[in-house]
């Protein structure tokens, strides 16, 4: 009779106090959805940088180009959806406001990734340099006019195109990788443009690290440009070197291509010497010819630099370029640049 009066008591018990079980369960279960949508939100939000670079120049041949500008004003938000998932909006409000890069990453592993959206294509060792990393005051010119900078086909897009990129890099050693790659294909019409034609144009870059401080590279770009029944052919190859050890730079790149049937080539050298840890020396040797048959459009540019780091996130920039070109007379451009990165 105990026995069955305790087994009553319990079986009231467990009625009684059930629904205040289910009930904790239920809100451990709300709290538990509302912390992992609390991480997914907090990957997402990811983290905002960006630069404001205003320039002052001077030139002896445009009086358009003395003065100061405000160059650059960017944005750039970068966040996580997982351990292998990342993706980058980067605006530029400076002048008419544009999308600069918009895109998103999935690292399956070190040697194979993708990248898909707008961003700067694989081409040559200089396109991927961020301008607040790139040693000069401006692009070369070879690169300006045959990486879709200023590009002789007529696309104006900061290097940056519209599609999709795999890329990796293998046979590890210690610190660093003998080989990486990116390759990609591309609508070829630059920023937020649709193609204009049925072909998609190819890019990509190959670089060998026969030690961790030298650079290796080979790229070629192969497209067609312009709408059907006025396409024409967009080419390049180039092929650069670069040693760099944190205080001595040397950069070289050679790149030729043909736009339509049009030839044009050019090459360029800079040497950057940290000669304090806040203060960088440059030389450069600049050379462009948009059309190898004319030779009234070769020009050329001898670079003095001056790089000076005051603090982490500051730095200013100085140039004075003695410019030549064919038929036309020489020219003196400096320029300064202060770059504030937050």
């Amino acid at each position: 009779m105990n026995r069955i009066y305790l087994k009553a008591r319990w079986i009231c018990l467990i009625m009684i106090f059930s629904p205040f079980t289910r009930e904790l369960k239920a809100q451990d279960g709300i709290e538990k959805r509302v912390e992992n949508t609390e991480n997914i939100l907090a990957r997402l939000s990811g983290r905002i940088s960006g630069i404001v670079n205003m320039r002052w120049q001077y030139s002896d041949a445009d009086e358009g180009a003395n003065g100061f500008d405000i160059r650059r004003a960017r944005i750039d938000f970068k966040g996580t959806v997982s351990p292998s998932v990342d993706y980058r909006i980067h605006v530029e409000f400076a002048g008419n406001p544009r999308i600069l890069d918009v895109y998103a990453n999935w690292r399956a592993t070190d040697a194979f990734s993708i990248r898909a959206g707008e961003f700067k294509i694989p081409f040559s060792l200089e396109n991927p340099y961020s301008a607040y990393a790139y040693e000069m005051v401006d692009n070369s010119m070879v690169i300006s006019g045959l990486c879709g900078y200023s590009d002789v086909s007529g696309i104006s897009a900061s290097g940056r195109d519209i599609g999709v990129c795999f890329y990796g890099k293998f046979l590890p050693v210690r610190d660093y990788s003998l080989f990486e790659y990116s390759v990609g294909i591309f609508n070829g019409n630059g920023i937020n443009v649709l193609d204009n034609n049925r072909w998609k144009d190819f890019s990509g870059t190959v670089i060998a690290h026969p030690v961790k401080e030298i650079s290796l590279s080979a790229s070629h770009y192969y497209g067609t440009t312009g709408p059907k029944g006025e396409t024409f052919r967009r080419v390049r190859t180039g092929t650069g070197a670069r040693y760099d050890n944190n205080r001595l730079l040397v950069r070289g790149e050679y790149i030729y291509g043909i736009t339509g049937d049009m030839l044009s080539e050019g090459y360029y050298a800079v040497a950057g010497y940290f000669v304090h840890p806040k203060v960088q020396a440059l030389l450069k040797y600049d050379y462009f010819q948009r059309d190898v048959s004319v030779k009234e459009t070769r020009q050329a540019s001898y670079i003095v630099g001056i790089n000076y780091f005051p603090l982490k996130n500051f730095h200013f920039k100085f140039n004075y370029s003695f410019r030549t070109s064919a038929g036309s007379p020489d020219t003196n451009h400096f320029a300064l640049q202060f770059f504030a990165l937050f």
